[in-house]
């Protein structure tokens, strides 16, 4: 069994009320892809539902990535721990 999947493979695997750290550097390391697609996956299917995140710096919101802002969704997040 590979231990490589998809990214829509690894979000569908994300249960509600998950906890999700993100960690990065604004756009340095920033998994925008991953929340791009948990952003998605919520739009179409209503789940995940209830995240708490941890980021303990920005995730995005310059130089056109969007990082977090990909799932700041009402009904997505229900807390979020971050810092910057």
């Amino acid at each position: 069994m590979t231990k490589i999947v998809s990214v829509d493979d690894a979000v569908r695997r994300i249960p509600d009320n998950a906890v999700l750290s993100v960690s990065s550097s604004s756009t340095l390391g920033c998994p925008d892809a991953v929340l791009g697609a948990i952003g998605a996956r919520f739009e179409a299917e209503g789940h995940p539902r209830n995240i708490t995140s941890l980021h303990p710096i920005a995730a995005g919101d310059v130089y056109g990535v969007k990082g977090m802002d990909h799932i700041a969704k009402d009904g997505l997040l229900t807390r979020v721990l971050a810092g910057s």
